[in-house]
């Protein structure tokens, strides 16, 4: 588990440091100040269209890799290698063409990277350690992104070391990680898998029931990372307005506000997984996560000083690390033996599209629900949080139909003895 999480850490690190830092000033080289925001929007969403893509094809294509090394392992190593070059395409670009390829072909390479250790971590994790795994799993995604900020702080003129530390830490993990972790053949997953005689005794329908029920957690997660979405979209300009403050005032606010959140991320995936291990049971975590996201967002609506935004962070924080810690794990119940890197792939987009959506529905929510009733500001940031722990309420409905994976099935007795 410890070497999966340390490759999911050093390649979402990879992938943090261009945007926070490396992008916006390569752009602000290469055009004029008035074209840089609309020049940054289209290269990021460049980039999160091939994430969404990449995901779910290198899962499917890791499922059906055949070779001695391995199905994962070639797509995780060829994934950090052409990761670095990429990045290293993104730091020379002369163009916003180059930028805009060099961007994409980094975003695609590092996905292949994590839909293969993801589906190994499917592969290789006992049932009863997954959430665990899936806490340290979650924990890992939020500590990767600490590096890049803090080395765009303390060397702020060094771009290179800024945009090529961590690619190359994912490089060195990468490799390190293929010799020391085993990866089945797949000619040998092939030989344990389920036969055409077994299939028709009724487990082509169990299949098809474990469909439906990946449907209902992919749902689930979309709704949950939709809500805090929305919830953490625009900080910067809810804390300039609620507080009174100017954009250079309300950045430590944000800063400190980040940090709070991801701090209540990385310690409840960490604590909670452990503890949903032992227990087997995903329910009332799942439960306390949307009520806690919903408190919330609650919370930061209302907010009259900084001290409660800052408790509205830290719930936050708490309620989706507890989530991080079993959704993975609950994922994993539902998705056929043999196809963990197609289901995972897909299982990613229920991530990364609520992240690219959700600023889009943030400003028509702001500029359709009218004045703010606690600022009488225009943008009315009190409705934008309201519906976000709206959404996260929604997030129980799957509840009901997640019934049949919600609890850890009871291993099998010894079988009975015939009398003679």
């Amino acid at each position: 588990m410890l070497v999966f999480a340390a490759v999911n850490l050093v390649v979402l690190g990879a992938l943090t440091a261009p945007v926070v830092t490396g992008l916006p000033i390569l752009i602000a080289r290469l055009v004029p100040e008035g074209e840089r925001t609309g020049v940054l929007a289209f290269v990021t969403v460049c980039g999160a269209i091939a994430s969404v893509v990449a995901n779910p094809v290198f899962g499917a294509a890791s499922d059906r890799t055949p070779g001695r090394f391995g199905r994962r392992r070639p797509w995780l190593l060829g994934g950090v290698v052409l990761g670095f070059g990429a990045t290293v395409l993104v730091l020379n670009a002369g163009s916003v063409a180059a930028l805009a390829v060099g961007w994409v072909l980094a975003q695609t390479a590092y996905n292949a990277s994590l839909a293969a250790v993801a589906a190994l971590l499917g592969d290789q994790v006992e049932e009863r350690r997954r959430a665990s795994a899936s806490g340290i799993f979650g924990a890992a995604a939020f500590l990767g992104t600490l590096p890049p900020l803090a080395l765009a702080a303390l060397v702020p003129d060094r771009l290179d070391i800024v945009m090529l530390t961590m690619p190359t830490a994912a490089l060195a993990v990468g490799v390190v990680a293929c010799l020391v972790i085993r990866d089945t053949p797949l000619a040998q997953v092939r030989r344990t898998s389920l036969t055409g005689s077994a299939r028709r005794l009724g487990l082509r329908g169990l299949e098809l029931r474990r469909h439906r029920l990946f449907a209902w957690v992919w749902l689930q997660r979309f709704l949950l990372q939709l809500a805090f979405s929305l919830v953490t979209a625009f900080t910067l300009y809810f804390v300039a307005i609620r507080f009174v403050l100017s954009p250079e005032g309300a950045s430590p606010v944000v800063a400190v506000t980040t940090f709070i959140g991801a701090a209540g991320i990385v310690l409840s995936a960490l604590v909670t997984g452990f503890v949903a291990s032992r227990r087997g049971r995903y329910a009332p975590f799942i439960v306390a996560a949307s009520l806690g996201l919903a408190a919330a967002a609650a919370l930061r609506a209302l907010a009259p000083d900084v001290p409660v935004l800052w408790a509205g962070a830290a719930l936050g924080g708490i309620a989706l690390g507890a989530f991080y810690a079993v959704d993975l794990a609950l994922a994993l119940r539902a998705i056929p033996p043999g196809r963990t890197g197609t289901f995972l792939g897909v299982f990613n987009i229920a991530e990364t599209v609520p992240q690219a959506i959700a600023p889009a529905l943030a400003l028509g929510l702001l500029a359709l629900a009218g004045p703010d009733p606690v600022t009488d500001a225009a943008e009315n940031y009190t409705a934008l949080y309201l519906v976000a722990g709206g959404v996260a309420l929604l997030a129980l409905l799957p509840l009901p139909f997640l019934r049949p994976i919600l609890t850890r099935a009871a291993p099998a007795g010894p079988a009975p003895r015939v009398p003679r």
